[in-house]
């Protein structure tokens, strides 16, 4: 179990590391806007990488329940990003729209990258 969320959390911590250097060559080439959109991109990774955490605390490092979890929460939390989304395009909201897709591909890889680490053990 520790073997799996510590490979998980390196992944976590390399996609922000990179998130963080995008930003800032973005912010040096004064890019604000894609910057601000990097930024989400790594707020998401940082949330996922809290819910792994309190996955583990509540699920007593019980690996099957880890991953029920950290599952279940990886529908309920972007269930809210997809209807913001779809209220954005009813809007032509094109901005928090791009924002909210930003998110919901960004839990899409996480949510492979987490199947794919979890299972290689299993």
């Amino acid at each position: 179990m520790k073997e799996r969320a510590a490979r998980i959390n390196n992944y976590f911590d390399q996609q922000i590391d990179q998130c963080n250097q995008r930003i800032k060559v973005m912010q040096e080439d004064e890019r604000r806007d894609e910057a601000n959109l990097e930024k989400v991109r790594a707020n998401v990774y940082d949330i996922f990488r809290t819910i792994l955490s309190v996955a583990g605390k509540t699920c007593k490092e019980d690996p099957v329940a880890v991953k029920q979890f950290f599952l279940k929460k990886m529908e309920q939390i972007p269930a809210n990003w997809v209807t913001s989304c779809e209220q954005a395009e009813k809007h032509g909201d094109t901005v928090k729209m791009t924002i909210e897709r930003i998110k919901l591909d960004t839990v899409a890889e996480i949510r492979q990258a987490f199947v794919q680490t979890w299972e290689e053990e299993e």
